[in-house]
């Protein structure tokens, strides 16, 4: 655990929990108020803000105290978001997901500890793996074992329904990447589940059930999910570099994409804190919501959660709050990320408070949402006395250095595998470390001068506050990090990666595979792919130190991934060995290679790859593109400057020799080629069909 001096001085209460004297006048937060609007603009101030719009609720009771809206929603036409302009909540839904389920529970339709298969009778994955010993409550707390993404359909620019049934299907033939409840890794799969629970055990869909059971009786009036084309101006879009907005980006996993207002969430807010009831009205019994809040992880066999504040509710993220623990108050959280959302979700039910915070980002990653609430509830807290003070930043010093022997050296030093990345910490002759990336295709050095410290850690004077340590657990060595968090006023630690036990020469047909690139093929309507987050390549390569093993590498949201798989002893199926708890264990997919129309073709996380180097020039004669039977994309090197009519095209893509995105579209377009070789086209249709082509003048 971590120590008092570590988490800086505590903050005694004092009064017990949302008191106030008779004489006190009321609470008006204009204090919190004030310090959370001026961070906000400033968060929005000058040219390169990655921040376009804000939306942000607090909630004491059943009142919302402040509800504003910031920013722009189309700065060409200066028109800004106001307080019910729509942000997918994303991930956040999941607590949405999560009353719903425990809606059944009261009724007594559904036992929590009861196997799946009980109610959804056509549920199935491979042969051999304990799948059926999967309960309800492990789809809630992330304990399930379920693979965690599946991207083709996920998050679209335009409405694909059946998204949860296409993931059904599609686990039928994957494996669970751990043993139902042995630990909790972070996911998306089983919530996913939970939509077709609901359906399944009600004759609702789940969209219809949550708006009728849940949106409606708590007044939630603008939130909707994403199944047609909102109205212009309705709701928050990203934002080009020009100012511009983009494309409606469609959530199909409804379990984890709702649209919605502050307000509205706040609203929801509300029927936690006053134990499953809004008014007269009662969404769940006050024994549901103490389940829900109640940590999930204290008995799982496996679940080393170090210092982090996942300590997973059933639907909460955690139900200890980093921020707000480390001030003495207790409270639940979820955060939601979708390609250019995020937001932010705290509830203190003792405190009766509750925080909502909804962002736009222009570039994707990245998100003021997380420190924002806490500023919000900490001010607030603050402002009525019930903590003496809002905790500053932690002091940027590291513990004294001691002496690291060679034991200390050897029992940390080696390479780490995570959802992620690879990362590599070598001893040096001064008893440091040097931590190194494996990006680009070659090792890099991150940070150099890693000391011992007297607390356990190793740290650098040149990055204090982030630490590492290492230590066994199941048999294998793992590496924790530590780092500032929120507000900076507590640290962050959760495990990393582990090391990888040394495995068997690749064979002469893995080899092979090393350094060729594939083409997705299987993502018509991809948010990612449109608004050019990422390149529809996907690579195989080695990493020096983890012979035996493959990478599976690709770029995403601006961010190179690598994750590592195990052939074993098959030429076809590379298979996922990460275990690791919370989110560094998140998307972990077995890679396999299938055989098609005699090319080795990819899956991988749902998504179809075709090889890049047999792909066939579009000839300028050609008059037609036939799509088969299961509707996979076609792509054509394109070197001709004139341009191109389609008719028939679903979607298309056009890239320059590097991949970056040229132009794309949907329905009948009119294609420019690129001017001289080396562009590549992809073409999308539906099943069957052809596409025609037409040279243009």
């Amino acid at each position: 655990m971590m120590s008092t001096s570590a988490r800086g001085p505590r903050h005694r209460r004092t009064r017990p929990p949302h008191s106030k004297h008779q004489d006190d006048p009321p609470f008006t937060y204009a204090g919190a108020i004030s310090a959370s609007r001026a961070e906000i603009l400033d968060q929005l101030d000058g040219s390169e803000s990655k921040t376009t719009a804000v939306s942000v609720a607090l909630v004491d009771g059943e009142r919302i105290i402040w509800a504003e809206a910031f920013g722009s929603v189309d700065r060409l036409r200066a028109v800004a978001p106001t307080t019910d302009t729509l942000f997918c909540i994303a991930s956040c839904s999941k607590v949405i997901a999560a009353v719903a389920a425990m809606i059944l529970v009261d009724r007594g339709v559904v036992e929590l500890d009861a196997p799946l298969v009980r109610y959804m009778t056509d549920f199935r994955m491979a042969d051999g793996e304990p799948w059926r010993d999967i309960t309800v409550r492990m789809l809630l707390n992330h304990s399930s074992g379920l693979p965690g993404v599946h991207f083709p359909n996920v998050l679209t620019v335009m409405p694909c329904p059946g998204y949860a049934a296409q993931v059904r299907d599609m686990l039928a033939t994957e494996r669970l990447k751990h043993a139902p409840g042995e630990m909790a890794a972070y996911g998306s799969d089983g919530f996913l589940l939970v939509e077709l629970l609901v359906t399944a055990l009600t004759g609702r869909p789940y969209t219809g059930f949550v708006e009728q059971e849940i949106l409606e009786p708590l007044g939630m009036s603008r939130s909707r999910f994403a199944r047609s084309p909102f109205p212009q101006g309705s709701f928050a879009p990203a934002l080009d570099g020009a100012g511009r907005p983009e494309p409606q980006e469609y959530a199909n996993i409804y379990s984890s994409g709702l649209f919605s207002t502050p307000g509205d969430l706040g609203r929801f807010a509300m029927m936690f804190i006053n134990g499953g009831r809004l008014g007269d009205r009662r969404i769940l019994s006050e024994a549901a919501v103490a389940e829900m809040g109640r940590d999930q992880t204290v008995n799982l066999p496996f679940n080393p959660v170090t210092d982090h504040h996942a300590h997973f509710g059933l639907g909460w993220d955690g139900v200890r709050q980093g921020g707000l623990a480390a001030a003495g108050v207790k409270a639940w959280h979820k955060a939601g990320d979708a390609d250019h959302y995020h937001s932010y979700f705290i509830v203190a039910p003792d405190e009766r408070l509750a925080a909502v915070v909804m962002v736009t980002n222009r570039m994707g990653m990245g998100s003021i949402a997380i420190p924002l609430a806490e500023r919000m509830l900490l001010h607030a807290l603050a402002e009525r006395r019930s903590i003496t003070h809002v905790p500053a930043p932690l002091e940027p010093a590291d513990p004294p250095a001691s002496p690291a022997s060679d034991g200390d050296l050897a029992a940390i030093a080696g390479i780490y595998a995570g959802s992620y990345g690879v990362q590599r910490l070598d001893a040096r002759a001064d008893r440091t470390l040097t931590l190194s990336n494996f990006t680009g295709g070659c090792w890099q050095t991150a940070l150099e001068g890693l000391r011992l410290r007297q607390d356990g850690r190793f740290s650098a004077d040149s990055c204090s506050g982030t630490s590492y340590r290492g230590f066994a657990a199941a048999g294998r060595r793992y590496l924790a990090v530590r780092i500032p968090f929120g507000m900076r006023h507590y640290a962050m630690e959760l495990p990393a990666g582990h090391e990888l036990p040394p495995a068997p020469p690749l064979s002469a047909r893995w080899q092979a595979r090393i350094g060729r690139r594939w083409l997705a093929v299987n993502e018509p309507y991809s948010v990612f792919l449109a608004l050019g987050r990422q390149p529809p390549l996907i690579s195989l390569a080695t990493v020096p130190g983890l012979e035996g093993y493959v990478a599976v590498s690709l770029r995403s949201a601006g961010f190179d991934l690598l994750q590592i798989v195990c052939p074993g002893e098959s030429d076809h199926v590379a298979r996922m060995c990460l275990k690791i708890p919370i989110d560094n264990g998140w998307g972990l997919s077995d890679l396999v290679i299938e055989e098609r129309e005699g090319e080795e073709c990819l899956s991988w996380c749902g998504t179809r790859y075709r090889p890049l180097e047999t792909v066939p020039t579009l000839e300028p004669g050609r008059g037609a593109v036939a799509i088969g039977s299961e509707g996979l994309g076609e792509w054509f090197r394109w070197p001709a400057a004139a341009p191109l009519g389609l008719t028939g095209a679903r979607s298309w893509y056009l890239y320059d020799a590097g991949f970056d995105l040229k132009g794309w579209g949907m329905g009948e377009k009119t294609v420019v080629g690129a001017t001289g070789d080396g562009a590549y086209l992809l073409l999308h249709g539906a099943p069957g069909s052809e596409i025609a082509l037409t040279a243009q003048s």
